[in-house]
């Protein structure tokens, strides 16, 4: 199977799994070091609820890489398998789930092996390339690492090479999580970059209310935004919202309708 026609470059394999390797190490010795884990890390997950959920998710996408295929068969039904998922997590002291974390890494490398990156079936059986599926895996370790962290009020730093690769792994996705609702009658092409990584850009290209990620503009284009890379991932990921940056200088938009900045996140609906 080939990429569709414009669609944004893969990412390197070697170097996505060193990163993720790197993220699952840091937000593992994070989770040990947290005591008191009843916290609220998300609305509906506390630390030690999400770190279980990190276990059982990073595995998902582990499969996926190994060509086990995705547990996730309905990905509007997400919220139920992730519960599936975390009733299988029971040993959850921050000694445990620490080490749980860890042994994600060496069946992270065992699944890859000395393949070269390739398609292997994703969610709902769609092909992903597996270095897509691994930046994922960097993604939740990073995420889930900044929302516990946040909860605890300790300091997690979000590496920008880390944030470049995390947008770039979101875009096979994008499709599939467009609001149904809020996307009905959109016509508007968005050119969304992460500042100093020019890899990580993409046209987001709505017609009316169906979306098509380009690599490149293939024609006009409403509005631009770029974003430093830490708040363009926690943008997306809904962690902030796009005020703050923008305030901040961290992000800012341009174009014919930059207006439309602050509609662009409202346009998805992920599970």
């Amino acid at each position: 199977m080939s990429a569709p026609e414009h669609a944004p470059p893969p990412i390197d394999l070697p170097t996505v799994v060193e990163a993720a390797d790197r993220a699952l190490d840091r937000v593992a010795e994070l989770v040990r070091s947290i005591p008191e884990q009843s916290g609220q890390a998300l609305p509906e997950w506390t630390i030690a609820q999400t770190a279980a959920h990190l276990v059982g998710v990073v595995g998902a996408y582990i499969d996926v890489a190994a060509g086990r295929g995705s547990p996730y068969t309905d990905i509007r039904a997400a919220a139920r398998t992730n519960d599936e998922m975390l009733a299988r997590v029971t040993d959850r002291t921050p000694f445990l789930l620490a080490e749980q974390i860890q042994a994600l890494r060496p069946a992270l490398a065992a699944a890859i092996g000395e393949e070269p990156d390739g398609y292997r079936p994703g969610h709902e059986g769609v092909p992903l390339l597996r270095s897509t599926a691994v930046a994922r895996i960097l993604g939740e370790a990073v995420v889930h690492g900044w929302d516990m962290a946040t909860a605890a009020q300790r300091m997690w730093w979000i590496e920008p090479s880390d944030a470049a690769l995390i947008f770039r792994s979101f875009l096979p996705f994008l499709p599939l999580f467009v609001h149904p609702e809020n996307a009905t009658g959109v016509n508007a092409r968005f050119d969304v970059r992460v500042r100093k990584f020019p890899e990580a850009r993409a046209v987001f290209a709505f017609r009316d209310g169906q979306l098509t990620v380009e690599g490149e503009p293939q024609g006009r284009v409403d509005c631009t935004i770029v974003g430093a890379p830490a708040s363009m991932i926690l943008v997306i990921h809904r962690r902030i919202s796009l005020w703050n940056p923008i305030a901040r200088g961290q992000m800012v938009a341009w174009g014919t309708k930059p207006w439309l900045a602050f509609r662009l996140v409202n346009l998805f609906d992920p599970p």
